[in-house]
């Protein structure tokens, strides 16, 4: 029978930094797909509902469903990527994120069905979702 003996202090603290430093590799590597849908639906949306503002006609249209094509290909791409992980999508942050990106998104939305073709409305209305996207991504990257 082989015995074992307890590792030094040294040892052990260096057995402590590197799970700390794999541990930190995997939380960091599961989140960049949150971190880049996140900022992708905001920018897609942000601009897209600048572009539904400022235009009328097929150019609306085009406005219109080149963000509904891109919100699912959005969609699609994130829910494939996360597979397997989709109990982080349940968090209470990730419902927050969701929550204030809709908000700021419905905001812009009304700002193109009441004050179409307001140049300036639209555009902060549109920043307000892209500055929305880009704090949640920031709050994301750091927890």
């Amino acid at each position: 029978m082989e015995t074992t003996s307890a590792p030094t202090a040294a040892e052990a603290r260096a057995l402590l930094e590197r799970a700390e430093r794999l541990s930190r590799g995997a939380h960091d590597a599961t989140r960049w797909p949150y971190i880049a849908f996140i900022l992708a639906l905001g920018v897609a949306t942000s601009m897209g509902t600048f572009a539904m503002a400022v235009t009328t006609g097929r150019g609306f249209g085009l406005a219109y469903v080149g963000t509904l094509a891109v919100t699912f290909v959005l969609l699609i791409f994130f829910m494939i990527s996360i597979r397997g992980r989709s109990a982080f999508a349940r968090s209470r942050r990730w419902t927050a994120y969701i929550a204030s990106w809709f908000a700021s998104y419905a905001a812009a939305l009304a700002v193109v069905i009441w004050a179409h073709g307001d140049v300036v409305l639209a555009g902060v209305a549109s920043g307000i979702v892209l500055v929305v996207a880009l704090v949640c991504a920031a709050w994301e990257a750091r927890s």
